[in-house]
């Protein structure tokens, strides 16, 4: 269970990919609702939301959350940048970053090997 502050770094995160490619869409926006849902209520109020979702979420850090949430973090973020059926080369560079991230926290584990392999194009 994720307390109060890892709930908004988690929701931040989320936002932030969702603003990744500049854009956030109404299929992005209900990603993220989800999300919020799923954590089980939420310590930020709708019109926060709203803001974040808008204008840009405040810093946030994958480091900041215990290692397996931010680690089941890229599992929600892969979601949520496929919500519009559009992946922009920032949002995919964005989840690469994130993935790159968990492989070095993981180092020389069968977790690493997988965080690397690199995209065809």
């Amino acid at each position: 269970m994720l307390d109060d502050k890892q709930k908004r770094t988690f929701i931040a995160l989320a936002c932030k990919v969702a603003w990744a490619d500049g854009v956030v869409t109404e299929e992005e926006r209900a990603s993220v609702a989800a999300i919020v849902s799923r954590l089980g209520g939420s310590p930020i109020q709708p019109a926060e939301l709203d803001a974040w979702l808008k204008t840009g979420a405040p810093p946030a850090e994958l480091s900041e959350l215990p290692p397996a949430i931010g680690d089941m973090f890229i599992y929600e973020a892969m979601k949520l940048v496929e919500a519009d059926h559009d992946m922009s080369d920032a949002e995919m560079r964005m989840i690469e970053d994130l993935v790159a991230r968990v492989a070095k926290k993981h180092e020389g584990t069968t977790v690493a090997k997988i965080a690397v392999v690199k995209r065809p194009f």
